[in-house]
């Protein structure tokens, strides 16, 4: 057991022993330690809760090939104790020997700046994209920077200063970023604000969950550091699987793909679309890039939100879930997991371990859609996903997933009934269109009233024809 971490700021090396008097709870977040402990104050706290940007930093790792990777997170999510090992990299950092980065110079000439408080965040999630060789185009800024809000500018002078960096930018590579050595042995600390243990391998974890089987495991830690500035609590026990890496694999197998449940929602997305290309407008609409890279699929899923974007989308998938506790495993399929609101038939000592999608046949269709008040970092109204075959112009094997119209995400038989054996044709689905009232019981809450919901689950049935059957139309 250690009580240390170390980790790169900036380039500088930083070591943290938490035994030692004055040092930081692990548990605290990394903004709050940027600001009140090293007085860092180019990152802004502003929204504390992943929604606005300002506290955007960058964040350098090794994944699951051994690669170095660099992306854009919240400094407002994660937690300190989830640095270890890596390089922090924050607006003080990115200027060398007094000469400007070319994202601050662009934004500089292109005046890309008013009040000033947003900038070093969107500083930070252009950096990313730059150091990684991304092109800028108006496709891909709008994703770069669907973490970042900006009340002055109106974003068009922004827009043109990162198009101007296609000049300079290179092509996609691996960055060339310093990261500390690995420490040996498992992190173990009791601190005031509760327990802190980062098991290195799942036998421990799943030893740990035995043991502390309240402890909530918190790899992403966004939902987790969310619900802990709202609610305040005294103490707070986790289990920090962040750098598990048995829990971010990729496997494929005959007829299925398996991801660790420790996988983030960016990692999930990139390995869904070239399996089902129509995912991928519907994943980039969950959360923001820099939620992405660090929400995990496990995470999502151990949430059992009513609303959460992941579930409705392996129901249509007719996915699987393998679970796993320290006496053995079990695989259950998505549908049926969540038992309740907010609830699900996890036991308390059991875990997520991997998610398993079926690879498609040729003639599989999948139609996914989210509606909400926002298109990026925004709560769902509804969500509404089917899967289906068309084999001789029949549908079968239809299967689907509803978020936002029950207590949990459901799926409906009955829908599913409906469609199977009848012709692929707009009738068809305007048939089932007619169908839904008799299917759900919808609830008005702060998001949209139930007749709202009602009537775009419809509406959304005859979309699901137009797109899979390749007509234009306008959702």
């Amino acid at each position: 057991m250690r009580s240390k971490i170390q980790f790169l700021l900036n380039g500088d090396p930083v070591a943290l022993d938490f035994s030692e008097y004055g040092t930081p709870d692990p548990q605290i977040t990394v903004l709050k330690y940027l600001r009140d402990f090293r007085k860092m104050t180019g990152t802004k706290e502003g929204c504390g809760t992943g929604d606005c940007g300002s506290c955007m930093v960058a964040l350098a790792q090794k994944d699951t090939a051994g690669n170095t990777v660099l992306y854009a997170a919240n400094a407002c999510l994660m937690l300190l104790g989830m640095l270890d090992g890596k390089h922090l990299i924050t607006i003080e950092g990115i200027a060398k020997n007094g000469k400007l980065h070319p994202v601050q110079q662009a934004l500089l000439h292109r005046k890309g700046t008013q009040c000033g408080f947003c900038t070093p965040g969107v500083a930070m999630s252009s950096f990313a994209a730059y150091e990684t060789g991304r092109k800028f185009t108006p496709t891909s800024i709008q994703e770069i920077l669907s973490g970042n809000l900006c009340r002055c500018t109106g974003y068009e002078s922004i827009r043109e200063a990162l198009t101007d960096l296609n000049a300079t930018v290179q092509s996609l590579r691996e960055p060339t970023i310093e990261l500390p050595p690995a420490l040996p042995g498992e992190f173990f600390w009791e601190g005031s604000m509760g327990p802190y243990i980062k098991p290195q391998t799942v036998s421990s974890l799943l030893e740990y969950k035995r043991k502390y089987p309240r402890y909530p495991i918190v790899s992403g830690a966004s939902d987790f550091s969310v619900k802990n500035i709202l609610e305040e609590p005294e103490q707070r026990p986790l289990i920090d699987t962040s750098d598990l890496e048995e829990l971010k694999q990729i496997q494929r197998e005959e007829g299925w793909v398996t991801l660790g449940a420790g996988a983030s929602v960016e990692t999930f997305k990139n390995m869904l679309v070239p399996l089902y290309p129509a995912a991928e407008a519907y994943l980039l609409s969950f959360a923001s890039l820099p939620v992405r890279n660090r929400a995990t699929i496990g995470g999502s899923l151990a949430g059992a939100s009513a609303v959460g974007d992941i579930m409705p989308l392996l129901l249509a998938l007719n996915a699987q879930l393998k679970l796993r506790t320290s006496g053995g495993s079990r695989t259950v399929a998505c549908k049926g997991f969540n038992t309740g609101y907010h609830t699900h038939l996890l036991a308390p000592d059991e875990i997520i371990y991997a998610v398993r999608i079926p690879i498609p046949s040729k003639t599989r269709k999948l139609f996914a859609h989210k509606q909400s008040a926002r298109k990026d970092m925004d709560i769902s109204t509804l969500t509404f996903c089917l899967c289906f075959d068309v084999v001789n112009g029949i549908v079968c094997n239809a299967s689907s997933g509803f978020g936002g119209m029950a207590p949990t995400p459901v799926s409906s038989k009955e829908l599913e009934d409906f469609l199977n054996g009848r012709p692929f044709s707009e009738e068809t689905f305007a048939g089932a269109s007619a169908l839904m009232p008799q299917l759900f019981s919808t609830i008005s809450d702060v998001r949209g009233s139930a007749g709202y919901r009602m009537k775009v689950a419809s509406h959304l049935l005859v979309s699901c024809f137009l797109e899979t059957h390749g007509r234009n139309h306008d959702r």
